[in-house]
């Protein structure tokens, strides 16, 4: 058996922030990038339907034309 690590054990410890410090100050912008990937992550994991996912880049290319 090999006592090698792997790269996840080798990876440095990352300072992370309490997640509700980091959007303590969320702009308007920064929230329509964040529902925009979680719209993106659910339709490329297949979650959405076909009439959803075309809603979805309707509703994304309204708010930010030429975006996707």
């Amino acid at each position: 058996m090999s006592t090698e690590k792997t790269p996840v054990q080798d990876a440095p410890a990352t300072d992370q922030k309490p997640v509700f410090s980091e959007i303590k100050n969320m702009n308007e912008a920064q929230s329509i990038d964040v529902l925009i990937q979680a719209a993106s992550l659910a339709q490329s994991s297949g979650k959405l339907s076909v009439r959803d996912s075309v809603m979805l880049a309707k509703a994304i290319d309204v708010i930010r034309p030429g975006s996707i």
